[in-house]
C-alpha cells in the first residue's frame, strides 16, 4: 500500500477513536421517563417511510423478514425457496446492497454478502419495521442516509417497558415439517431492563412441486432441503438525566447457527443436490444517545464474527469435493449529532468500518476500510422545508498477494424539497435527489466459484417526485401515497445463480436506466366499538434496462429477475378479540437472464394467503392468542427465480403467550 493510502488510514482510525468519546459522559440520575426527543413545527410529515406495526406483523404471520417485505411498495424478493431459502431484495431497480439494514439503531454490516439474508430474520421478536427513502430529522447511521434506502427493525428486547417483568413466546407447527419456538423475558422498567430471548426452528422442507417440460407434467418432492437453526441474544439498557439533558445506553450481545441443505435448481428433472452451508454468526454492540432541546447525539459501536462453511461431497474436481471456509471479522461504528438554531436544523455524522476475510482457500488476507462522512442543513420556512447534504464515501481494500484497485473516494451532494402543514392541511408534496456508491462486495471479488476481481464500484443516482394525502372523516380514515421515480446505476453489478445458491455468476452489465412509480392507498373503518375494518392496496411499476452497449443482443432490456409490475392487497376485519385477515402479491413477468426472449421469460404469479385468530385473556395481564392460516390458498405453481420452486398450499398453527 502506498504512502497516502497509509496516511489515509491513520486520520481515519484517528476519527474513530474519537467517536466514542461521547460514551463516558457520566451524569447525575433523574427519574424523567423519555424515548426520544421530537422536533417541534409544521413539517411533521416529512420523513418519507413505510411502517409495518406491531399488529401488521402479527396479521401477515410471515415466515421471515423477507416474506413480510414483500407487501412494501418498490420492494421486490428474490425468493429462492421457501423457509430457510435465501430471500434478498431489489427496492425501485436497485440491488440490495443500495438497501441498508438497521437494527435497533445498529446497522448491519455484512461484507460478505454485502446484503443481508433477509430469510434468516425470523418476525417473532420485531415490534416495528420501517422502510425509509428520505429521512429528514431522525438520529440513524449516517450510512443508512446515504443508502438508497433502509429497513429500520425494533425489537422487543432492546425496548424500555413500564413493567418489571414482561414475558413473550410463541409456538408454530406448519406444513413441511416447520416447527418453532420463541421465548423472551425482560426485566426492568422505564429507567432500566435486561432482556433474554431465543429461538428454535426446524423444517424439513420435503414440499411437493410441479414442471412443466413442454407438454409433460411431472410432480415430485423437494429434497436436500432441510433447516436447523437457533438465535440467541442479551441486552440491556438504562436511561439517566443530568439537568435538561437526557441520556441513554443500551447493550446486546448475539449469536446465532444455521445448518442447512441447499436443495440447488431443478433442471431436467435433476434435483439430487448434497450440498450444505453451516453459519454461524455472534456479535457485541453499544448504542448510546444523548437527547436536550437543541442539541441531540448518538454513537453506537458493534463488532461481528461470521463464519460460513460450505461443502460440497459430490463437485467434479480432483479432489472429487468442495470444501470451503470462511471467516469474517467486522468492526463498526458512527456517531450523528443534531443540533437546531430556530428555523435551521444542522447534522453531522460518521460512519467507520473495517472488515478482514480469511479463507481456507488461498487468497490472501482482503481487508476492507469504509468510511461514510455527512454534513447537513434543513431549513424550516412556513410553506416549505429545503434539505441539502453532502456525504463523503471512500472504500479503501488491501489484499497481502493480489493487486488491487485503487482507493476509491466519491463526493455525493443530496437535495430534498417538502411543503409544511401551513401549505396543504392534508396534503405533502416533495422532491429529493440521492446519489451513492457501493462498494463490491468480499462475495463477489474472492470467494471461490464466485469471485471477479475486475469489478468496479457500482454507483447510483435517484430522483423522486411524490405526494403523500391523508384524511380523517368521523370513523374513517384515508391515506394515498404516490411517487414518481428515475433512477440510474453505472457499474451495475449483477449477480445470477448458477449451479444453486452458493455458486454464482457476478459481472457488471455497465449502465441500467430505471424508471417507475408507485401507489398506496390505505383505509381504516371504526364502524363501531366492535368491528373494525382495515384495507390496503399497492402497486409498483419499473421499468428497468440495460442502456450499456447500444450494438448489444440486452441494448434496453428489461434486467434479470426484475418485474415491471407488481401489486399487493391486505384486508382484515375485527370483531371484538376474533380476527379475519386476507393477503395477495402479484409478480408480473420477468426474465431468468438481461436477453428478453422468450426461453428466459418467466410467467407472472399470484398468490394469496388466510388466516384467523382469536385472542383472549387468562388472568389480567395474561394473554393468549391462538392463529391459524393457510398459505398459498390456490396452491399456485411457481417459482420467482428459474428452477427455484416454492412450496404449493401450506398450513400454519401459532400460540403465542404474552404477560404485560
Amino acid at each position: 500500500m502506498n504512502k497516502g493510502t497509509n496516511s489515509s488510514f491513520k486520520h481515519v482510525g484517528l476519527s474513530f477513536m474519537l467517536l466514542f468519546v461521547p460514551l463516558f459522559i457520566w451524569s447525575q440520575q433523574d427519574t424523567t421517563l423519555f424515548e426520544e426527543v421530537t422536533i417541534k413545527g409544521n413539517h411533521l410529515k416529512v420523513d418519507q417511510h413505510t411502517t409495518l406495526s406491531k399488529k401488521d406483523i402479527q396479521q401477515l404471520a410471515p415466515h421471515d423478514l423477507g416474506t413480510l417485505l414483500q407487501y412494501v411498495n418498490g420492494v421486490t424478493i428474490k425468493n429462492y425457496g421457501g423457509i430457510g431459502g435465501m430471500k434478498t431484495l431489489s427496492h425501485r431497480g436497485l440491488g440490495g446492497e443500495h438497501t441498508q439494514l438497521v437494527i435497533d439503531g445498529v446497522p448491519i454490516n455484512d461484507p460478505q454478502n454485502g446484503q443481508s439474508n433477509l430469510g434468516n430474520i425470523q418476525p417473532n421478536n420485531l415490534q416495528e419495521v420501517k422502510v425509509s427513502h428520505q429521512n429528514a430529522n431522525a438520529l440513524v447511521p449516517v450510512s443508512s442516509l446515504i443508502k438508497g434506502s433502509a429497513i429500520h427493525l425494533k425489537t422487543f428486547d432492546q425496548k424500555f417497558s413500564p413493567h418489571l417483568l414482561s414475558i413473550r413466546s410463541s409456538v408454530i407447527i406448519g406444513s413441511f415439517g416447520q416447527k418453532e419456538a420463541f421465548i423472551a423475558l425482560k426485566n426492568g422498567g422505564q429507567k432500566s431492563f435486561l432482556s433474554l430471548t431465543g429461538s428454535l426452528r426446524t423444517y424439513e422442507g420435503n414440499y411437493p412441486y410441479q414442471l412443466h417440460y413442454g407438454n409433460e407434467v411431472k410432480t415430485t418432492y423437494r429434497r436436500n432441503n432441510s433447516l436447523n437453526d437457533y438465535h440467541f441474544s442479551l441486552g440491556g439498557g438504562y436511561k439517566w438525566r443530568h439537568n435538561s439533558t437526557h441520556h441513554v445506553l443500551k447493550l446486546s450481545a448475539k449469536t446465532s447457527g444455521i445448518d442447512q441443505e441447499l436443495p440447488g435448481a431443478v433442471i431436467y428433472y435433476n434435483d439430487m443436490a448434497q450440498e450444505s452451508l453451516k453459519t454461524n454468526n455472534s456479535s457485541a454492540g453499544i448504542n448510546y444517545s444523548l437527547l436536550s432541546k437543541k442539541f441531540s447525539l448518538k454513537a453506537f459501536g458493534q463488532y461481528a464474527h461470521r463464519f460460513l462453511h460450505y461443502h460440497d461431497p459430490t463437485f467434479l474436481n480432483k479432489e472429487g469435493f468442495i470444501d470451503n471456509q470462511y471467516t469474517t471479522h467486522s468492526t463498526i461504528g458512527g456517531i450523528h449529532l443534531r443540533y437546531q438554531f430556530k428555523d435551521f436544523i444542522f447534522h453531522a455524522g460518521n460512519d467507520m468500518a473495517y472488515d478482514v476475510l480469511m479463507s481456507s482457500r488461498d487468497l490472501g488476507n482482503p481487508t476492507r476500510l469504509t468510511n461514510t462522512a455527512m454534513l447537513k442543513v434543513k431549513y424550516q420556512m412556513k410553506y416549505l422545508s429545503a434539505e441539502v447534504s453532502v456525504f463523503n464515501q471512500s472504500f479503501l481494500d488491501k489484499n497481502s498477494i493480489q493487486d488491487h484497485r485503487n482507493d476509491y473516494h466519491k463526493f455525493h451532494p443530496q437535495l430534498a424539497l417538502f411543503t409544511s402543514d401551513k401549505l396543504f392541511s392534508n396534503l405533502q408534496l416533495f422532491a429529493w435527489f440521492k446519489p451513492s456508491s457501493r462498494a463490491p462486495s468480499f462475495n463477489e471479488l474472492y470467494y471461490s466459484q464466485v469471485g471477479n476481481k475486475a469489478l468496479s464500484p457500482e454507483e447510483s443516482s435517484q430522483i423522486d417526485l411524490g405526494f403523500k394525502y391523508y384524511k380523517t372523516i368521523k370513523r374513517f380514515d384515508f391515506q394515498v401515497n404516490g411517487n414518481l421515480f428515475k433512477n440510474e446505476v453505472k457499474n451495475k453489478i449483477l449477480a445470477l445463480p448458477t449451479q444453486n445458491l452458493f455458486v454464482w455468476s457476478i459481472q457488471n452489465i455497465g449502465k441500467v436506466d430505471i424508471l417507475g412509480g408507485d401507489l398506496h392507498l390505505a383505509t381504516q373503518f371504526n364502524i363501531n366499538k366492535d368491528w373494525k375494518i382495515n384495507l390496503q392496496v399497492g402497486a409498483s411499476y419499473q421499468k428497468a434496462i440495460d442502456i450499456s452497449d447500444e450494438n448489444a443482443p440486452t441494448y434496453k432490456h428489461q434486467i434479470a429477475y426484475t418485474p415491471s409490475l407488481t401489486g399487493n392487497a391486505t384486508f382484515s376485519a375485527t370483531y371484538k378479540k376474533i380476527g379475519l385477515h386476507l393477503a395477495g402479491l402479484f409478480i408480473g413477468e420477468r426474465y431468468s437472464l438481461n436477453e428478453n426472449i422468450q426461453s428466459n421469460r418467466l410467467d407472472p404469479y399470484i398468490t394469496f394467503d388466510v388466516s384467523a385468530n382469536y385472542s383472549f385473556n387468562i388472568q389480567q395481564k395474561h394473554s393468549l392468542k391462538l392463529h391459524a392460516g393457510i398459505k398459498n390458498v390456490g396452491n399456485s405453481a411457481y417459482s420467482f427465480i428459474r428452477y427455484y420452486v416454492m412450496p404449493g398450499r401450506n398450513y400454519f398453527i401459532k400460540l403465542s403467550y404474552e404477560f404485560n
